[in-house]
């Protein structure tokens, strides 16, 4: 997710891909292109590795704006944890990772034994994840989270949250 800055990415067939604040930018396994920054950037980065998938043959960057994360775009659900989501969208999926951005009510839920590692950057909210252990840490705008494969723990949300996340199946 690009927080300030400008930039383009260029496919290796030329195509270009203009990037800004809010946008999350996907740069699939196997992407090699140029990369023209054209205001100092600002961001948060994920890297995951994973076997080839047919998309790996010629990837292309994708970028998608911040106002596609607007709330008549996002479709309403229940996180697969259980989580008290009002709306999420998936915005990349290869089989073994998934981008998108969701955001979640107020409201308390348990997680046991995630299923995935998911990390996320917080775009917005506060919210308090208690550990199985029962360690504490309160969580805000600016965060970012790592819950790994087989985390449990409660989810204590004080103010509606935005996130963008990543979802990296093992």
């Amino acid at each position: 997710s690009v927080f300030s800055g400008h930039g383009c990415l260029t496919d290796a067939d030329g195509t270009r891909h203009f990037m800004g604040p809010g946008d999350t930018v996907v740069l699939p396994k196997g992407w090699h292109g140029r990369w023209d920054v054209l205001e100092d950037i600002h961001k948060v980065w994920f890297i995951t590795d994973h076997p080839d998938t047919d998309k790996n043959r010629n990837p292309r960057a994708f970028v998608a704006p911040y106002r596609s994360f607007a709330p008549q775009y996002l479709a309403p659900q229940a996180d697969a944890a259980g989580s008290p989501s009002a709306a999420a969208q998936t915005v990349h999926d290869n089989g073994y990772m998934k981008v998108g951005v969701s955001t979640i009510n107020p409201g308390s839920f348990v997680v046991s034994n995630r299923a995935t590692t998911e990390c996320f950057h917080v775009l917005e909210g506060l919210f308090f994840l208690t550990n199985a252990d029962g360690s504490a840490r309160r969580c805000a705008a600016g965060d970012t989270v790592c819950l790994p494969k087989n985390w449990s723990g409660n989810w204590d949300v004080i103010e509606p949250v935005r996130k963008i996340w990543v979802d990296v199946r093992q």
